[in-house]
């Protein structure tokens, strides 16, 4: 069983499909957040004592609900969210087969014995759960990257608030109410801002994980500090693709429109700086012109729709004045640039040429459907420019060369480097960004660890004197 602690406050889901009403929700207030503390806190005691394998039965059942309520849930993404039914449809699969990853990772993760370090000792490392964990998670990805948080969390044995973007109050509520969990094992608080920084400052509160943009990520690490509180942040990206001409010029522009148009750009780890050779920049811009025209933009619940509206009327202004500062710096648009009309949030995708990477940097993240196109003259150059930014959270390459692809691979200072396939996951792999992209890492045995303290136990065999001891000295 969850829970949900609310007030008479209320805020509005509205769709950004055609602006429409969705539902008022209940918010918390700031009293409420010690009241979840309260429960997480005495839940810890028994979630925390449970074994392992018995943590990793009830994940293991959690992702078989999730995929039971999968289409009611999907749908209530999409309708929040604007992203295509078939992407909010993967984005539940992924959040249960989280699940399911660190349901196997909890039966064999349990501390290690370490290499004695005299003949007549034993040292045991033992990982224990933080406590309760506080959650605060972005719009974009709701579900996904609330799995990527809460499993992990609650396979160590901890207990978690969590609290959704107030953007996207309707799926993660709907998905975790069909999860068969322990009373106040996890808990959600629907709010804005005053919310989260209750659930920072709270001395109940064992570690913060965020999902967000930068600014925000460095107020709560800010916060955190002040207590020493165990926190992970995931912030903005201004990720770069580099395009080779040793590849097939088809497939990249393929493997190009999938990394920039997933759910509309609005990714953290979406390419929004495309670093081209020189040689085959007119032709590749030219077919990626094409394909990005083809798109079908549109209501995100039809099939065949690619492309959605964006998250929020908000975020559609934000995209209009990021084009009207490009004008300014001397871009290009050859296709897109301004808002679709109609009731809902659409954009068009955009291609722009005519900025230098400097220029770009300085317009900052994007977070949305428009691509910005700069040749290079040499691999070194691209990842060089690919380098030059605040953000090193992941970068695409789409090389032929086995040995340009390992210079990148060992170069780019980022978290991810995909070689000629954008965007994957891998659950069992580290996941996070360099510089200020953020700090510590989710998903694999690394995300796992991340809520889990580590405790040395010296064990000496039997009670004798030491060398060392102030009696033997004397000898």
């Amino acid at each position: 069983m969850t829970q949900s602690l609310i007030s008479e406050h209320t805020a509005q889901a509205i769709s950004p499909i055609d602006g429409a009403l969705i539902a008022e929700v209940p918010m918390a207030t700031v009293s409420d957040v010690e009241a979840a503390v309260v429960i997480a806190r005495n839940a810890f005691e028994n979630w925390s004592s449970q074994t392992p394998v018995e943590r990793a039965n009830v994940l293991q059942a959690c992702a078989a609900q999730m995929r039971a309520v999968a289409g009611e849930v999907a749908r209530a993404l999409t309708l929040e969210s604007g992203k295509p039914l078939m992407e909010a449809e993967f984005e539940v699969a992924a959040a249960a087969d989280v699940f399911d990853y660190y349901a196997s990772l909890a039966r064999t993760r349990g501390g290690r014995l370490a290499p004695q370090a005299t003949p007549t000792s034993t040292s045991l490392v033992i990982k224990e759960p933080l406590g309760v964990v506080g959650a605060i998670l972005p719009w974009n990805y709701p579900l996904l990257l609330w799995s990527w948080k809460a499993a992990p969390a609650l396979a160590a044995g901890n207990t978690i608030i969590a609290k959704p973007s107030p953007e996207t109050m309707l799926s993660l509520p709907l998905l975790v109410a069909a999860l068969d969990l322990p009373e106040g094992v996890h808990q959600i608080l629907q709010g804005g801002a005053d919310i989260g920084e209750a659930l920072v400052l709270s001395r109940g509160i064992d570690k913060i994980a965020f999902t967000g943009s930068s600014a925000v990520g460095k107020k709560i690490l800010a916060l955190c500090a002040q207590d020493a509180k165990r926190c992970s942040v995931e912030m903005s990206g201004h990720d770069a693709m580099i395009v080779w001409d040793d590849v097939d010029l088809d497939l990249a522009v393929e493997a190009a429109l999938f990394a920039k148009f997933a759910n509309n750009g609005q990714v953290c780890t979406a390419a929004e700086r495309f670093f081209v050779r020189d040689t085959i920049v007119d032709e590749f811009t030219a077919k990626l012109a094409v394909r990005m025209s083809a798109l079908l933009v549109g209501d995100p619940l039809a099939p065949g729709t690619d492309v959605g509206p964006l998250a929020s009327f908000a975020h559609q202004a934000r995209l209009v004045d990021y084009c009207r500062r490009a004008r300014e710096a001397g871009a290009e648009f050859l296709l897109g640039g301004e808002p679709i009309d109609g009731a809902g949030a659409y954009f068009q995708p955009t291609l722009i040429r005519g900025l230098n990477h400097e220029q770009i940097n300085e317009l900052g993240e994007i977070f949305g459907p428009v691509a910005p196109i700069v040749p290079i003259a040499t691999f070194e150059e691209g990842i060089a420019y690919a380098n030059d930014n605040r953000f090193g959270l992941s970068c695409n390459v789409l090389v032929g060369d086995l040995g340009l692809a390992m210079k990148a691979a060992w170069e780019l200072k980022v978290g991810t480097v995909w070689i000629n396939n954008p965007l994957p996951d891998n659950y069992a792999a580290p996941f996070g960004g360099f510089r200020e992209a953020g700090l510590g890492r989710e998903l694999g045995e690394e995300g796992f660890d991340a809520y889990t303290e580590a405790k040395h136990v010296w064990i000496e065999h039997g009670l004798t004197s030491q060398p060392h001891w102030y009696s033997e000295r004397r000898l």
